[in-house]
């Protein structure tokens, strides 16, 4: 068995990368305004029943004509892109803010889900999405033995 002559060193390698990335995450994120530099994604719960998927989804503070929501290639998708500004004028002083949300939520959907009855609503800060199943007919067919 060869051994590397570099084993000793991967452990120390190991918990550099370990330091990089606290600092990164979380040391950068706090010195520059906290979750600013944070990626967060909307809660989802997602429940089945006999004859359909549900997905509901927090995202408070959203209007309905925020959310796209599209189905392709077995891959539902859905995502918002929200910019709002505010701008404040005095005598003395002229203050203008803005605030950008974004976020991307993609979910592959079994087989059996159909892509042509998607049902969607906003209501209370939480998109609910129905996903109904496809009907299975089942083509059975006896045969009389002659």
């Amino acid at each position: 068995m060869k051994r590397n002559i570099l084993f000793p060193l991967i452990p120390v390698a190991q918990e550099i990368g370990n330091l990089v990335d606290e600092f990164v995450n979380k040391g950068l994120n706090d010195v520059m305004g906290g979750s600013i530099w944070q990626h967060t994604y909307p809660a989802v719960n997602i429940r089945e029943t006999e004859n359909s998927f549900f997905i509901d989804m927090a995202a408070p503070g959203l209007d309905k004509q925020d959310f796209k929501i599209s189905a392709e290639n077995g891959m539902l998708s859905v995502s918002v892109k929200k910019e709002t500004s505010t701008e404040s004028k005095g005598e003395n002083f002229h203050r203008q803010e803005f605030n950008y949300q974004s976020f991307k939520r993609s979910f592959h959907m079994p087989e059996h889900a159909d892509p042509e009855k998607i049902n969607a609503s906003y209501n209370n800060g939480v998109l609910s999405i129905s996903i109904d199943k496809k009907v299975v007919v089942k083509n059975e067919k006896t045969i009389e033995v002659k």
